[in-house]
């Protein structure tokens, strides 16, 4: 209770008692090094579960007012899911009608005719539940499954004409895993608000909220029978004007991108319908992302609407202009459909990188929503966009709130470039990329081969890192693959004429290696015909791949399930050019049949396994920062 206490205290004091100032806190807290707590507090705050304009107020108002603003809502849920949630067995012990209570009763007056269908709906809701971030244990709980089945459930009733849509779980999942998060068990306030016993209620109560605002994006047409299918109103329904507005926003600062994505016919609801009904989650590869960004959403929506969303999909579509320009159309859609991660710019870039003018913005656009000041709230801090400590997604936010306050084409060239000098930077991989390669399996074997952890021993830390060309974070995007291919008719940094073509694949085949198998591994794999086939994006799982083993080695334990996954990663991506090459010689032969997977899948796998390398630099530098405090 103590802790929770000092939380609440802490939260109050960085946010100087003001509610619009607490709302500019997420997007400069990393930067600080602060971590905001209370996340799903917050964001009670925000979707106006609790009246925000009592936050800073003395703790025996906020106390009242929140405690009866939760119970009521707690007990709102709890007369729903007693409306909609029913025990027939229990009925059927007091009934006298066993006509109406026959569960084989087909009459649409029986209970049980209402239950068999209320039964399909669950069935529905949990065949979605149950794949629900499959890469997350919380989610793989069965308790965790039942209150979101319930919760949607639940809503789906009070909501006949919408029901249940699928993307809402995803919605839910991170609101409930918030609040269960910072659940305790019941005391005095702010305890009361957490309690432990009201996780699914409270759930509830956020999901409906941010459902008001993201509702219309769920609607669908009617059905209609094909004769009437020209006339029908599917092209106006809230979703796909939703999409168009997005494009026309992009006209407005990067006609260029936009006239070209619609020449190229790419419809952009074909992405955006994920983008906005998903709220971008699925296009980050860790939850964590996804909690900052929608921190930084929420924090900014006003008047009942996500002020941001929409300028978030322009961002992510200038971030990858250079790719987009010079792709076709089944490189772009794949590109679109499949994000490369955000780069992470190393200090001394950020230092260089050009920023964003400090130029009259629209006033409403530029400071974030306010009750607690007469005119405005605070500015929204575009400063903090160059600060080593920012988050990648918060650097997307901000650049968003930047395009949405200043609509100009300028504005949109200066997010583009500030993206393509960080881009930039990860060219230094390529430099001694074949050492690195080397190096890399090298440090695997030595790990394997001395005490079978899957982790370098302490002796090959005090060696000279296998990363020391790579200055900062290198972070390759897939644009670079984009340019190579432009210009030089290659794939992956490898020429498709027939001479260029090793005379075999690799030896590595098989099952993925383990610790045990490493030194074979190594020893079998020909690290110069991997790099000369993947070019690029090979150094970029390089690069990342040895910055992890730097980080691991220094660790006192290290960790051998990462760097078997590491082992997992790097015999992926040669398995990728096993195919690659095999399909190129079909192609040069002639082969029409081939069975081998397309290039678009190819380079979808490869930015899958990219991700994974990603999400574990990120687990092991965060290790790594915590060690050296």
């Amino acid at each position: 209770m103590a802790e929770l206490r000092k939380k609440w205290e802490d939260l109050k004091r960085v946010s100087l008692l003001s509610a619009a100032h607490l709302r500019a806190l997420t997007f400069t807290a990393s930067s600080r090094g602060t971590k905001l707590p209370l996340l799903s507090l917050r964001w009670r705050l925000f979707l106006d579960v609790l009246p925000i304009e009592h936050f800073g107020q003395d703790d025996a108002e906020c106390q009242q007012v929140w405690t009866l603003a939760a119970d009521r809502e707690r007990q709102t849920y709890a007369a729903l899911k007693a409306q909609y949630i029913v025990d027939l067995s229990a009925q059927a012990r007091n009934e006298t009608d066993w006509k109406r209570m026959n569960p084989l009763s087909l009459d649409e007056d029986s209970p049980w005719h209402q239950y068999h269908k209320d039964q399909e709906l669950r069935t529905t809701i949990l065949q979605d539940v149950t794949r629900t971030f499959p890469d997350e244990p919380y989610f793989r709980q069965p308790r965790v499954q039942r209150l979101m089945a319930d919760i949607l459930f639940v809503y789906a009733k009070m909501h006949s004409n919408l029901q249940y849509r699928q993307g809402m779980h995803e919605l839910l999942a991170p609101l409930l895993m918030a609040v269960d998060r910072d659940a305790v068990e019941t005391g005095e306030f702010p305890a009361v608000l957490l309690d432990r016993k009201f996780v699914e209620h409270d759930a509830f109560a956020l999901f409906e909220r941010l459902m008001r605002m993201c509702m219309a994006w769920y609607q669908t047409p009617p059905i209609v029978s094909p004769s009437k299918a020209r006339h029908s109103s599917a092209a106006h329904t809230p979703i796909i004007v939703q999409c168009q507005m997005l494009l026309d926003k992009l006209m407005a600062v990067d006609p260029e991108l936009a006239t070209h994505l619609q020449e190229m016919d790419i419809e952009p609801q074909l992405f955006g319908i994920r983008w906005y009904r998903l709220l971008f989650s699925r296009e980050f590869s860790r939850l964590r992302d996804v909690f900052a960004l929608w921190d930084m959403v929420l924090a900014d929506s006003a008047a009942g609407t996500l002020r941001l969303v929409d300028w978030v999909g322009v961002v992510l579509l200038v971030a990858n202009r250079r790719q987009l320009l010079h792709g076709d159309y089944e490189d772009n859609l794949t590109t679109l459909l499949h994000l490369p991660p955000l780069p992470r710019p190393s200090a001394e870039t950020l230092e260089q990188t050009p920023a964003l003018p400090n130029t009259p913005l629209s006033p409403k656009s530029a400071t974030f929503p306010s009750i607690d000041t007469p005119v405005s709230g605070p500015k929204i801090p575009f400063a903090a966009l160059t600060q080593p400590g920012t988050l990648p997604v918060q650097r997307l936010a901000l650049q968003a709130a930047y395009l949405r306050g200043r609509q100009t084409k300028e504005a949109a060239l200066i997010v583009a470039r500030q993206y393509e000098m960080w881009e930039e930077e990860t060219w230094d991989v390529i430099d001694d990329m074949d050492a690195s390669m080397h190096a890399v399996y090298d440090k695997l074997s030595e790990s394997a081969a001395s005490n079978d952890s899957g982790v370098p021993g302490p002796a090959s830390a005090a060696s000279v890192p296998i990363s020391a060309p790579v200055h900062g974070r290198k972070m390759y995007t897939s644009s670079t693959l984009q340019q190579r291919r432009a210009n030089g008719n290659t794939i992956y940094g490898m020429s498709t004429s027939p001479q260029s073509l090793p005379s075999s694949p690799p030896r590595m085949t098989g099952a993925p290696p383990s610790s045990e198998h490493l030194v074979r591994v190594a020893s079998a794999l020909s690290p110069g015909e991997t790099l000369l086939s993947l070019g690029s994006a090979t150094a970029q799982a390089t690069g990342i791949a040895a910055q992890c083993l730097d980080m691991l080695a220094a660790q006192p334990h290290g960790d051998k399930q990462k760097a078997e996954t590491i082992a997992n990663c790097l015999h992926a991506v040669s398995r990728i050019w096993q195919d690659e090459v095999v399909r190129l010689s079909d192609q040069q032969s002639g082969v029409v049949a081939s069975k081998r997977s397309p290039q678009g899948m190819a380079e979808s796998e490869l930015r899958r396994i990219l991700r994974q390398l990603d999400s574990i630099y990120v687990d092991v530098s965060n290790n790594a920062t915590l060690n050296a405090l």
